[in-house]
């Protein structure tokens, strides 16, 4: 049995986020045995995975906003 690590970082968040949507992200979060952010945004977003409070679709929607600010932020530094 192997035990899988999964890095996650802003720019593989944004792009399994872009090419699927947040189905692409829950695939890409979901499959591992351990997170390992190396950023703020995928701090924030396991952050929200592991929040008792909140039921699944609250995470889901929660985990979109903080993407999609990130994405924004991101276009505007770009310009």
């Amino acid at each position: 049995m192997s035990f899988h690590k999964r890095w996650l970082s802003r720019e593989k968040i944004i792009k399994r986020f872009d090419e699927r949507g947040l189905l692409g992200v829950q695939e890409y979060i979901g499959k591992s045995d351990a997170l390992i952010c190396e950023d703020s945004l995928s701090s924030d977003i396991v952050n929200v995975l592991l929040d008792e409070k909140l039921n699944l679709p609250e995470k889901w929607a929660e985990i979109s906003e903080l993407i999609l600010k990130e994405k924004n932020e991101r276009e505007r530094t770009v310009i």
